[in-house]
């Protein structure tokens, strides 16, 4: 097997070195391969999704087809601009220098994807790995297998298979995968697995983007209009049923604070729902038994009372949106991330106390505040971390993609979206090209013999740039003169000779 990965990545290394996307016209064509592969592949995507985790058709179609299309759509529009090289300032030592930044493919890179959002965050990700010209290692999840099935089966139909090759497997697969020398990894999902590549990416010192997760905290003021509060989380919830990294996973709120957010979101299940979630088209199922069994025995195990019990039945992968109340630290539900629809509600005394246990905790990927107050969330803001923040929503930050998304500490390392995904898969390479001319600036200012004079003369050179007048720059201009006047008398007088 090994030999067999060693192969796929040494024929896309073939293809990138060949030029397969060196302009801007071959990665336009491939971003637009994609963009037909999502358009002719629409109903399938649906019935994958619906298949794997009885997603509804609306949030597929926002959150796998018409977020992917949106991204190619500004790529295609903004891409030969990012392609150029961005000039940069310079000191007037270098006046008339070329000095700028070229962006350049990594080469061959890795995509690795989760099961959760199997086309999103995969597509996503590939589409700025090509827009910035390298060819791509595709590696799906095998958890979700009717779309890791449509990936394999018709990806290679819009996009040459040499170029990005697709490697479907389970973990053994993807531990040979590893063990290649990759330019590039990209991964997205448990902070477990991510300790696990970046060994491996050690190996062969390859840079990483890490996107992880954690658990995404919660806090509620008293100011807060509760019922607009609870439809929000509720509404949150729904969404892949809280299997997504950015899901709320825990609320902190004072206990009158509890009382009436519970009460405001029986309203919002009931509204949503009308108290049947398992016959309702807007509900999802758990991924599969394994993950079943996982959020059923954090619920089994949990100390907090059950506020809002939305039932369970595991031949049907079925787990009703369920509320804990009263959780204390130590509870089954807050020791790993819940990435399902449990929800617990850990009473706290104040905003204080919510800022000083986020703060005692790993560095989540997002964090949550509700409040009509503004000062308390801008205190919020100012003393927590995490990858992405948000006030009186979630995951809403998704939508803006000139947002970066991305973790920081165990939520993950590196971010993307929108431009700043062409940026993670280019290397910004730095050039300067410079002329064989001047000498006698140089003999004056950098060459030995080393003087105090000479020293005088390069620092007020370099510390002034071509944008921020200086007296130095005077002395600079006078010295360029100088030479310039040097080197035409020199080369009259030979002529003369």
């Amino acid at each position: 097997m090994e030999e067999q990965m060693r192969e796929v990545v040494d024929r896309a290394r073939v293809e990138f070195k060949a030029g397969r996307l060196r302009t801007y016209d071959q990665r336009r064509y491939y971003l637009l391969q994609i963009d037909r592969f999502l358009k002719e592949q629409e109903a399938a995507i649906i019935a994958a999704q619906r298949a794997d985790l009885r997603k509804t058709h609306m949030e597929v179609m926002l959150t796998e087809v018409a977020t992917c299309r949106a991204e190619i759509s500004a790529y295609l529009k903004k891409l030969k601009s990012w392609m150029k090289p961005e000039h940069v300032s310079k000191s007037i030592v270098f006046l008339g220098e070329s000095t700028y930044i070229q962006r350049q493919p990594y080469g061959v890179v890795l995509i690795i994807a989760p099961w959760n959002y199997p086309f999103y965050l995969l597509l996503v990700p590939l589409i700025g790995a090509i827009a910035a010209g390298n060819c791509v290692v595709i590696k799906p999840s095998e958890v979700s297998v009717e779309s890791e099935k449509l990936v394999r089966e018709q990806l290679h139909n819009y996009l040459p298979e040499e170029c990005f090759p697709v490697v479907c497997g389970g973990p053994r697969k993807t531990t040979e995968l590893l063990k290649q020398r990759f330019d590039y990894i990209f991964f997205t999902g448990s902070t477990f697995v991510g300790q696990i590549v970046m060994k491996a990416a050690a190996e062969h010192l390859t840079p990483v983007t890490l996107e992880l997760s954690g658990k995404c905290p919660t806090f509620v003021d008293a100011s807060s209009d509760m019922q607009c509060v609870a439809n929000r989380i509720v509404a949150n919830k729904s969404l892949n049923i809280g299997q997504a990294c950015i899901s709320y996973d825990y609320i902190m709120c004072t206990k009158e604070t509890q009382e009436r957010l519970v009460k405001a979101m029986k309203t919002s299940v009931e509204e949503f729902f009308e108290n049947d979630m398992q016959n309702s088209a807007s509900w999802g199922r758990v991924i599969n038994a394994r993950h079943f069994d996982r959020i059923y025995g954090m619920l089994e195990n949990s100390k907090g009372q059950v506020a809002i019990d939305g039932g369970v039945d595991k031949s049907d992968l079925f787990m009703g949106l369920t509320v804990l109340t009263d959780v204390k630290e130590n509870d089954s539900t807050m020791k790993d991330e819940i990435f399902g629809p449990l929800l617990v509600i850990m009473p706290v005394s104040g905003l204080q106390e919510a800022i000083d246990f986020i703060n005692s905790k790993e560095k989540p990927l997002a964090a949550y505040v509700h409040a009509r107050d503004n000062a308390v969330i801008r205190e919020f803001e100012e003393n927590t971390s995490s990858g992405a923040l948000l006030s009186n929503d979630s995951a809403m930050n998704m939508s803006v993609p000139d947002l970066p998304f991305g973790g920081v500490g165990r939520s993950g390392m590196g971010a993307y979206h929108g431009k700043l995904t062409f940026e993670t898969f280019s290397h910004r390479r730095a050039v300067m090209h410079r002329k064989q001319a001047l000498e006698g600036v140089n003999k004056k200012l950098r060459y030995p013999p080393y003087t105090a004079q000479k020293t005088r003369r390069l620092m007020a050179a370099l510390f002034t740039t071509e944008d921020t007048p200086h007296y130095g720059l005077y002395i600079g201009v006078g010295l360029v003169l100088v030479g310039a006047l040097v080197a035409i008398g020199v080369t009259l007088g030979v002529t003369l000779y």
